[in-house]
């Protein structure tokens, strides 16, 4: 064996060994969502927006549906904001006595964003994640196709629609970055 290819073999064996134990370092030091808009919506019901930096370099969007102090959405992502944007502020619409509501982003107000029914836990756009493999051993996620994902926006945004008929309203389809509107400048 040629003495070179040693010192070689070696940098090689201690790269393929620490770029696993960098990734893990660098994944657990990512830092934790920051909490943009907490959004109380009466009844000890509230949406909160959470921020965190993606590997993109943009910041992801996601939502948080706590009841009685109790997250029943959780890490539900919503959409995608460049990292010098400013924070989105939020307009609000209610249906059904308040358990259904519809998120639009106040510089686009007629565009719904976010939908939830408080009464039946629906909730839009969250992906559900199920698990493929029965095995507890294994389990392997397995998340909802857009094609679900979208039915269940389009019966909420109906029934939503019906309690503002005289409101232009229209529901946010995209479902692939979803980026959202920036505020115009003044």
């Amino acid at each position: 064996m040629n003495p070179r290819i040693f010192p070689v073999m070696i940098f090689i064996l201690l790269t393929v060994m620490a770029v696993p134990l960098v990734l893990r370092l660098r994944n657990s030091t990512a830092p934790e969502p920051v909490t943009l808009k907490t959004l109380d919506l009466g009844a000890d019901r509230v949406i909160r927006i959470t921020v965190a930096l993606n590997s993109q370099q943009t910041l992801s969007l996601h939502y948080h549906v706590d009841i009685n102090g109790k997250t029943v959405v959780d890490h539900a992502f919503f959409g995608t904001l460049p990292r010098t944007a400013p924070p989105p502020d939020f307009v609000t619409y209610t249906a059904e006595d308040g358990d259904l509501i519809g998120l639009a982003q106040a510089v686009k107000p007629d565009r719904i964003i976010i939908l939830h029914d408080f009464a039946s836990g629906d909730s839009w756009p969250q992906r559900i994640v199920t698990y493929e493999d029965v095995d507890t051993r294994k389990s392997y996620p397995y998340y909802e196709e857009e094609g679900p994902i979208m039915a269940r926006g389009d019966a909420l945004y109906e029934r939503l629609i019906l309690n503002h008929p005289d409101t232009p309203l229209e529901l946010l389809r995209t479902m692939a970055s979803r980026p959202l509107a920036m505020p115009e400048s003044k």
